[in-house]
C-alpha cells in the first residue's frame, strides 16, 4: 500500500505556505485563496484554508532524509527562524538523528536522519 496523498486543514494557510516553500523547499503543484498542493516525489501534500480549524485528534508528519539531505533541513530551518524570527511553527530543536516542530495547529512535524536510523539498527542487531 502506498499512500497517494495528505490533506491538513488549517486557519493559518500563508504561515503554512511560507515555511513549507521557503524552508522544505517544496514545489506548487497547485495554488489557489484557499489551498495549496504540493508535490513530495511519490505523493503530494494539500494544505486548505478553513474559517477556523477544527479539532483534530493529536498526529504528525514524518520525513525520512538521506544525511545530505537531513543536514541540509537543519541549516534551512536555522536561516528560517534567523531572517524571519518568531513563527507559528515552533521549534523543538534538533539533534544529529531528528529535528522536530509543532505546526500552528498542533501538529509534530519530525525530519529523521535515516542514516541514525541504519546505525541504531545495527547496534541493535
Amino acid at each position: 500500500m502506498r499512500l497517494s496523498g495528505l490533506s491538513l486543514h488549517t486557519e493559518y494557510f500563508e504561515d503554512y505556505l511560507s515555511f513549507l516553500t521557503e524552508v522544505l523547499e517544496l514545489e506548487l503543484k497547485e495554488l489557489t485563496d484557499l489551498s495549496m498542493k504540493l508535490d513530495l516525489s511519490s505523493t503530494w501534500l494539500e494544505i486548505k484554508k478553513v474559517p477556523q480549524a477544527l479539532h483534530q485528534v493529536a498526529s504528525h508528519v514524518e520525513f525520512l532524509l538521506t544525511e545530505e539531505e537531513f543536514e541540509a533541513m537543519v541549516h534551512r530551518i536555522s536561516f528560517f527562524y534567523y531572517r524571519k524570527g518568531s513563527s507559528r511553527f515552533l521549534y523543538l530543536g534538533a539533534s544529529p538523528a531528528q529535528c522536530e516542530l509543532v505546526d500552528p495547529d498542533g501538529r509534530l512535524w519530525r525530519f529523521r536522519n535515516e542514516q541514525s536510523l541504519y546505525l541504531t539498527s545495527e547496534l541493535l542487531a
